[in-house]
């Protein structure tokens, strides 16, 4: 049976992979394997180098948009935006009776190529002026239904996760 990793979910663990090796102190690849362990507990099998690949083409446009301290900032408020809307800005609900964020997918959404250009988008929009802004003290562990991935996404890798 096909459980497929939600396209949300996925770009979300992309963009905290980049985040996490500019504020740490692990390679990208930590951080990469940390993540797929969380979400193949879930899902069928994502494989860590598709991470990885995505999370560093994100850091590669930031670079070449000289994003500089901002760029923290753009990772920040895309995962808010991914865990909070859908991509009609319609938000997004991750508790309730007949809705489940989290179910698998039957088919795949996801990919490496897709995650980028959805994070490009989201930073051409916000230097446009739409923002989307994360309010004061937001944790994303701390939102309502958010359960296994809230925890994932807060969790850092360790040592083990580089061998």
């Amino acid at each position: 049976m096909s459980k497929f990793c939600p396209e949300w979910v996925f770009s979300s663990c992309v963009a905290k992979a980049a985040g996490g090796f500019l504020t740490g102190n692990a390679p990208i690849s930590s951080f990469s394997k940390h993540l797929t362990d969380g979400l193949n507990q879930h899902y069928n099998e994502i494989k860590p180098e598709t991470i990885e690949e995505a999370s560093t083409k994100i850091l590669e446009f930031l670079s070449e948009i000289e994003a500089g301290e901002t760029a923290i900032e753009y990772i920040s408020n895309y995962i808010f935006k991914r865990v909070k809307f859908h991509a009609n800005n319609k938000p997004r609900k991750l508790q309730g009776i007949f809705v489940d964020e989290f179910a698998p997918m039957k088919t795949r959404d996801y990919s490496a190529e897709k995650a980028v250009i959805l994070f490009k988008a989201f930073v051409f929009s916000s230097r446009s002026g739409l923002n989307t802004e994360i309010p004061a003290g937001w944790q994303i562990e701390e939102e309502e239904g958010i359960g296994w991935f809230g925890d994932l996404m807060k969790s850092e890798p360790t040592i083990f996760d580089s061998l």
